[in-house]
């Protein structure tokens, strides 16, 4: 568990971390990549998987979120527009898409948590589910912390 600790310590120092002389892009994607190897440690650590399980679980989870992503990033591509100079027909438009979306969402979601349970437990599914949460807790108030410093 120490190991772990100091890993997920290390892991997120260098995400926060970063030299000036290196490109925003580049400092982003790196970034992104620690974010994710922290991710990993914490939520394998997390549903206890074994090493057979790992290997077969997290191309499936990255592939999961890839899919993910993409489609919130369709989602959100089409509206950057202030809402204040929406009519109330695209305001409408833009919430009915949000729900399919969410649909969508979900949808996918059930379609991976089956994949998911040929390689995993039930209970290491509900960690995994919960595990995410408090990563992403543990990220923001990191990133609070640091913004407050």
């Amino acid at each position: 568990m120490k190991h772990y600790t100091l890993f997920l310590f290390l892991c997120c120092a260098l995400v926060f971390g970063s030299t000036a002389a290196m490109a925003q892009d580049s400092r982003t994607h790196e970034r992104r990549e620690n974010v994710e190897a922290a991710k990993t440690a914490f939520l394998t650590d997390k549903m206890g998987l074994s090493a057979e399980q790992s290997q077969k679980f997290w191309p499936l989870y990255n592939e999961y979120e890839a899919k993910r992503r993409t489609l919130i990033k369709g989602y959100r591509s089409g509206y950057r527009q202030d809402v204040e100079e929406l009519s109330d027909q695209e305001a409408k438009t833009r919430i009915d898409n949000m729900f399919v979306t969410k649909e969508k969402e979900l949808e996918l979601e059930k379609e991976y948590a089956d994949k998911y349970l040929k390689i995993i437990s039930y209970k290491q599914l509900i960690k995994l589910y919960r595990g995410e949460r408090d990563f992403t807790k543990m990220l923001l108030k990191r990133l609070d912390k640091r913004a407050s410093n």
